[in-house]
């Protein structure tokens, strides 16, 4: 187990602690890159070396969302100050991308052009849309959902095409973006934080209030409810393999699931405060999790 505390910093009369937002490993594992309430983003290498991509600024514009590039030379950035995309060259990052001045609660990389925007706030319903952009033309494609209530949060699977996005109205949708067809929608009971479609786009994990639920795609049916957490879940996500089901929550803990089952298989409390970002490896083999108390940290998967 390693804990960094990329996201404290102090001053001569308090300790900041910036909650942790996003956290992102690289397509190849070999960089973390962790993004924060106070604007922050940092990339972490496997040689313990940290590269700051964006400083915490006096005025403070949170970074909510990250997204690697498929072949991991870029990096997309969204939050209250829109969205921007980032490429390493040489030892320095350049921006691409339309750096959009909207506020963005979640993004997801499609493919080496697409990225799927959401737009709105986060914790309230506000008006807002999920958006295609073509990052290589840098220019909006005609396929955006207006969303009365906002988007909380979006996932993807790039293998397949499909992306997910929760609204503030508590409901989830998950569309095909190479068909012409509707998004297929699946109402909620309350609002969900946090959302995760498998790598292979068969399973739909969506969190609310203390629990997590499980959706076959396949039939469009509820196969698990994922119990145990004593407070309310803020993050979650798949192994790459589909079999396990990772969340974290207000109770401090992270949690290990059968992805079939539901069954629980582990569960970890580490010095991070609230849970609100999790994330396996590209290989399974190591997760990373970001809390309220500006600390990031990574462990073996068992």
């Amino acid at each position: 187990m390693l804990l960094f505390e990329d996201h404290r910093y102090e001053t001569a009369a308090v300790v900041h602690k910036a909650v942790v937002y996003s956290i992102v490993f690289s397509p190849d594992g070999s960089t973390l890159a962790t993004g924060a309430r106070d604007g922050s983003v940092f990339v972490r290498d496997a040689n313990g070396h940290v590269a700051s991509l964006l400083e915490r600024g006096p005025k403070v514009l949170a970074v909510h969302t990250l997204s690697y590039l498929p072949n991991g030379a870029g990096l997309v950035v969204g939050g209250e100050s829109g969205w921007t995309g980032y490429r390493r060259d040489a030892n320095a990052w350049s921006e691409f991308g339309s750096k959009s001045s909207l506020p963005v609660t979640s993004l997801a990389v499609l493919d080496e052009r697409i990225v799927a925007i959401g737009t709105g706030d986060r914790n309230k319903a506000s008006g807002g849309t999920f958006e295609l952009w073509d990052m290589v033309k840098d220019r909006k494609l005609p396929h955006t959902f207006h969303e009365p209530n906002g988007v909380r949060a979006i996932s993807a699977s790039p293998k397949k095409k499909l992306v997910a996005w929760a609204t503030g109205h508590r409901k989830v949708r998950v569309w095909d973006i190479t068909s012409p067809s509707k998004p297929t929608d699946f109402p909620q009971k309350h609002d969900c934080p946090a959302i995760a479609l498998s790598s292979d786009g068969s399973m739909l994990a969506v969190t609310q209030d203390w629990n997590t639920n499980i959706y076959d795609l396949r039939t469009k049916r509820e196969r698990a409810v994922l119990k145990g957490h004593k407070g309310q879940v803020r993050s979650v996500a798949f192994s790459p393999d589909g079999s396990t089901v990772a969340t974290g929550g207000f109770d401090f803990t992270v949690r290990i699931w059968d992805a079939a089952t539901g069954k629980e298989r582990a569960n970890y409390k580490w010095d991070i405060g609230v849970v609100y970002c999790i994330t396996y490896a590209p290989d399974g083999f190591r997760l990373a999790a970001g809390g309220d108390l500006g600390r990031v940290v990574v462990w073996d998967a068992e």
